[in-house]
């Protein structure tokens, strides 16, 4: 019997949309995994591939801003309306543009996968299925995480990245272990909550709770401590959550799967302990909880000198950079690029308004994710009496990865790092939307959701628009950047000249160009060429200087310049122009002294 044409027309859409649901949620894996690979985005060029992704997914999923779905909570969804728009413009009336565009193409890239998770994406067997991926690739972390503990020798797996020195803490394909713990406690939690809670079947849990223990191994290995702490608060989250599920049961269940659980926890703990009592760098961390001088203290006290000078709107994005040189201890020497303090960070650079706003966001969807946890556990059970659930399953290990980021936010930086903004977005989305309409009406709950697919295109769109325009000058930045670092001097002129035609607000453009410029002066024998290269350099700092006044980098860089062609005066003003803005750096009181002792004629190594 052939169906009528409107039944075989719906149909034919609702298979057609489905088809672009899965298309799009297997993209939104390749952007997680692309970005968690390039050392979770922290240069902005490893981020591009991820932002292109998530601009494809935004844009395409305009052919289904009128699919029936679930409605999501419009309390979280305008609380994200007005914490991230107020973010947005304030980064953009920051005094460093090209700096604040991270924060923004960061902000964007979280909504799109916000809005996208919340609006299209909540089916929970896709959902789960997202995660099992993500959980699958974490093993790829733990397994050069366990590589790098093992070694000490800065392994990476992509040859042209790099990671800073952390000897044998493990950082997986990410730059630092405490944002491999970051992405790893959130991946454990949701993991431990599959299993335990969802309606999979026997082998698919074995398979997702073999991967949620290697997730917790490799938050031993990283010897975070913030991520120890942060563990420890989502596993109490998913306790009791999982105790008031249990509850709703019977006794005798209860006591049946808690005392089963009960068994595995103390085995998991056991097996941490062993392994951080063998090691002694992650005894030696343990030891030291809160170490006699911990350098975060000097970092949080210079945010809060920071904070003191605009508190209500902050300073300005990322701007902590700057003023943490201005505002650092004497003993801290190292340069302070973020606070490892999300709050103070937020504080400083956005004000009271960034906070209140955040607190608002954070509130709402705390708030609407625990009333959701009551529904889809215990009254739920009591009405069907059926224990697991693909839904609950995802709302207890939401609520638990966001009470990871709670504390571990105290203590770093985790949502400046893109990798770990994108998952906390994915997260935010589950809470907002669990999936489960609460609508009596279809068309009504259709109509809630038009708006807000539309701007999750409209915002695809700037952030795709924002990709196209960057991608050729930070490709041939980064090009001249590792030139450079590898003494390429002709090679990183060459790049920088090339990304200069593409991009011109960015002042480390122009820092390499003359980086590159002034250290082929260095390689000359010849005085005259020497004087050649170093008037070349001149230029390209000038500019690096006048995108980005509050950078004291670029006025030494110029005052060195300048005492290598002798024209000590102009070398002066510069020394005292970066000591406004670094008055208690050490190195830099070291090379003003040398430029004294230059200026006098004294050479270096000669007696005084």
């Amino acid at each position: 019997m052939r169906l009528p044409v409107t039944e075989a027309t719906s149909k034919a859409a609702l298979l057609l949309g489905r088809t672009l649901e899965i298309l799009l949620a297997i993209l939104l894996v390749a952007a997680f995994l692309s970005i968690q690979a390039l050392i979770g985005g922290t240069r902005l060029l490893f981020a591009l591939p991820a932002y292109a992704l998530l601009a494809l997914i935004g844009v395409l999923s305009i052919a289904l801003v009128r699919s029936a779905k679930p409605a999501p909570r419009q309390l979280c969804l305008w609380s994200a309306v007005v914490f991230f728009g107020y973010i947005l413009l304030r980064a953009a009336f920051s005094p460093m543009p090209y700096l604040a565009w991270l924060d923004i193409s960061s902000v964007l890239a979280g909504l799109v996968v916000y809005f996208f998770t919340s609006c299209i994406l909540t089916s929970a067997r896709t959902r789960m299925s997202i995660l099992a991926c993500l959980l699958m690739a974490a093993l790829a972390h733990v397994l050069v995480g366990a590589i790098q503990f093992r070694s000490g020798n800065n392994f990476m797996p992509i040859s042209f990245l790099q990671r800073f020195d952390y000897g044998h803490r493990a950082s997986g394909f990410y730059v630092c272990p405490n944002h491999l713990a970051g992405l790893l406690e959130v991946l454990g939690v949701f993991g431990l909550s599959i299993v335990c809670w969802s309606r999979w079947p026997v082998w698919s849990k074995l398979l997702l709770g073999y991967a949620t223990l290697a997730c917790y191994l490799g938050v031993v290995l990283t010897g975070s401590r913030g991520g120890y702490l942060s563990v420890a608060a989502s596993l109490l989250v998913f306790g009791v959550l999982s105790f008031k599920i249990l509850r709703s049961t019977g006794s005798m269940a209860a006591l049946r799967i808690g005392a089963a659980g009960l068994i595995a926890a103390t085995l998991v703990i056991t097996a941490a302990v062993l392994v951080i009592r063998h090691s002694e760098v992650l005894s030696e961390r343990t030891r030291t909880a809160v170490p006699a001088r911990n350098f975060r203290f000097e970092l949080w006290q210079a945010a809060v000198e920071q904070w003191k000078l605009e508190p209500l709107f902050g300073t300005g994005s990322r701007t902590y950079l700057f003023y943490g040189r201005k505002f650092r201890s004497p003993r801290m020497q190292l340069d302070p690029i973020y606070t490892h303090n999300d709050y103070l960070q937020l504080l400083a650079e956005y004000g009271l308004v960034g906070a209140a706003t955040f607190l608002l966001f954070l509130g709402a969807h705390w708030r609407c994710g625990w009333i959701d946890a009551g529904r889809l556990g215990p009254k739920r059970i009591q009405i069907s009496h059926r224990l697991a659930s693909n839904t609950m399953a995802l709302n207890v290990g939401a609520l638990g990865a966001v009470a990871a980021y709670v504390i571990h936010s105290v203590f770093d930086f985790n949502l400046h790092i893109p990798a770990n903004v994108l998952l906390l977005a994915f997260v935010f989305g589950i809470i907002a939307n669990p999936g489960v309409t609460q609508e009596t009406s279809i068309a009504k709950a259709r109509r809630k959701l038009i708006f807000w697919r539309i701007l999750l295109f409209v915002l695809a769109t700037i952030l795709g628009i924002h990709v196209w325009q960057s991608a050729p000058g930070e490709y041939y930045g980064e090009e001249a950047r590792q030139a450079l670092r590898d003494y390429h001097f002709l090679a990183a002129t060459d790049s920088a000249l090339k990304a200069l035609q593409y991009e011109t607000r960015n002042p480390s453009i122009y820092y390499s160009l003359g980086r590159a410029r002034s250290s082929g002066g260095d390689a000359q024998q010849i005085p005259e060429a020497k004087a050649s290269f170093y008037n070349a350099a001149v230029p390209a700092y000038f500019k690096a200087r006048e995108l980005a006044p509050l950078d004291k980098t670029y006025a030494i860089e110029l005052a060195l310049t300048y005492d290598a062609l002798e024209r000590f005066p102009e070398a002066e003003w510069l020394y005292g122009e970066a000591r406004k803005l670094d008055p208690r750096s050490t190195t830099l009181r070291d090379y003003y002294n040398a430029h004294l002792d230059r200026w006098k004629g004294i050479e270096p190594g000669e007696p005084k």
